[in-house]
């Protein structure tokens, strides 16, 4: 048998150039999962990172596990502010209307003593949406019939034409304010800035909402035109993506909140309640529009005393962003401020959160609240763990004085009490506690432990309520 030929060399012409062997390495990140089995669960900063796509991914994840270390990001925040007050003073009085303005709504900012439990009640009233006797009732008729899996079709369905009827002038009033802010960042692009800002006035405009598919094709066109533009940036493609977003979200069908009232009605047992429900629905609109057209009334009227907190903050930054005067804020604080605030609460924090500057008399204290209405879930290992608690964080820095937590745990009718603040302060706390129980003796609750200890370092928000880590994760996979 013939040997086998050995080729060591390769067959190609030996005046053809070789190209050298490409890299086999892939350009673009291709992600194959194998659905057989899970070999690794996902990183927690993985999951966060594909869920937050409207802002910078790090940044995002960073800005939120910082919110979840410091549980006075806000109040930190105010503190801040105020230091800035005596900046103000120092400025160049080259505008006195509008310093006197600013200094007007530091003072404004701060609550008094006797105030406080009206504020604490208007920042709950703005957080919860779902608050009254409208919703009282839903809830009533769900826990009633909780099997009844139509009623809850029904029920949700509601609440969403409910939520996109009373919502449409802040819809586009988002519109508005992300074209005009678009408009600002090309301004050199003086016809296409021109452009924007005209669309702005005309979403502001009365009538925008019989002229939304009008306003909103424009707004396509325009933004189709930015696309284009030389100054267009990853920044500007977010905030067209968030304009897209809220255009999205208006719904111009003028009988969805009928067909939905209809269809939930079909869904209630007697003539009484469907009579008492659409009383209770009337009642509602009427009170969600005149508290819309006091807002927007009181965003025209620049001496308008504002009702909140809340309300004072937004006027101090945006006469800031109206201003030429020297940035009393510079920008990156005013983006921490922002962040601080929109991220209080959230899905990621799921918390009720309240935040207080109170004056007493020369003394200013900035004190943060976080509430967890279900307490039971972050210490299952207290007496009747499966029952109903409230968990709240109390975290307050008193000028000249330091920085105090103080944590409740209220189950049934006992209130577990832990305070830990400044180590020269101990002594005196731990000789008033029979004086605490004395204070609640003829209420309803009574202390049941009470502990003083100093605060060696400010514990996060994790350290405090144990079910975060298990909220935020979402899905627990176990191999």
């Amino acid at each position: 048998m013939a040997d086998i030929l050995k080729i060591t060399t390769p067959l190609v012409n030996r005046t053809q150039s070789m190209e050298p062997k490409g890299d086999m390495a892939l350009n673009s990140q291709f992600n194959l999962q194998e659905i057989a089995k899970v070999v690794k669960t996902n990183p927690q900063t993985e999951i966060l990172k594909q869920n937050n796509g409207l802002v910078e991914r790090e940044e995002t994840s960073a800005l939120l596990m910082n919110m979840l270390k410091d549980p006075t990001v806000a109040a930190a925040t105010l503190k801040n502010i105020f230091a800035m007050q005596e900046m103000i003073k120092l400025l160049p009085v080259n505008n006195k209307p509008f310093t006197e303005e600013i200094e007007q709504l530091f003072e404004q900012l701060m609550v008094n003593p006797e105030d406080i439990g009206a504020e604490l009640v208007r920042q709950e009233y703005d957080t919860c949406s779902f608050k009254g006797e409208l919703f009282d009732f839903l809830r009533a008729e769900l826990a009633e019939r909780p099997e009844q899996k139509d009623l809850q079709t029904a029920v949700l369905a509601f609440l969403k034409s409910l939520t996109l009827t009373v919502s449409k002038r802040e819809i586009l009033g988002s519109v508005s304010n992300s074209l005009d802010f678009l408009s600002r960042s090309i301004a050199p692009s003086k016809a296409l800035s021109a452009a924007l800002a005209q669309l702005a006035e005309e979403y502001r405009a009365e009538g925008s909402e019989e002229r939304f598919p009008e306003l909103k094709r424009e707004a396509l066109e325009l933004f189709g035109q930015l696309e284009d533009n030389l100054l267009y940036s990853p920044k500007l493609e977010k905030v067209v993506s968030m304009a897209l977003y809220n255009l999205s979200r208006f719904n111009d069908n003028p009988h969805y909140l009928r067909e939905t009232t209809s269809f939930l009605l079909s869904q209630l047992y007697g003539d009484a309640k469907r009579e008492n429900l659409l009383q209770l629905l009337q009642k509602h609109l009427d009170s969600a529009f005149a508290a819309q057209q006091l807002r927007e009334e009181a965003a025209r009227e620049p001496n308008a005393k504002p009702d909140s907190v809340m309300d004072v903050l937004a006027k101090i930054l945006n006469a800031q962003l109206k201003s030429d005067e020297p940035l009393i804020v510079n920008s990156e604080k005013m983006e921490r401020i922002i962040h601080s605030l929109l991220s209080s609460p959230c899905n990621f924090t799921p918390l009720l959160h309240y935040v207080i500057p109170v004056q007493y008399q020369d003394t200013q204290v900035f004190a943060e609240i976080w509430i967890n209405p279900h307490g039971n879930e972050d210490d299952r290992e207290r007496r009747g763990g499966d029952e109903d608690a409230v968990h709240m964080l109390l975290v307050f820095d008193v000028g000249g004085i330091g920085h105090f937590e103080l944590e409740l745990y209220v189950q049934q009718n006992t209130v577990d009490f832990s305070l830990l603040c400044p180590p020269a302060y101990v002594g005196a706390y731990r000789d008033m506690e029979l004086d605490l129980r004395r204070c609640i003796r003829n209420t309803e609750y009574q202390f049941g432990e009470i502990r003083f200890d100093k605060l060696e370092r400010p514990r996060s928000l994790m350290d405090v309520f144990k079910s975060l880590p298990y909220k935020r994760t979402g899905v627990d996979v176990r191999v």
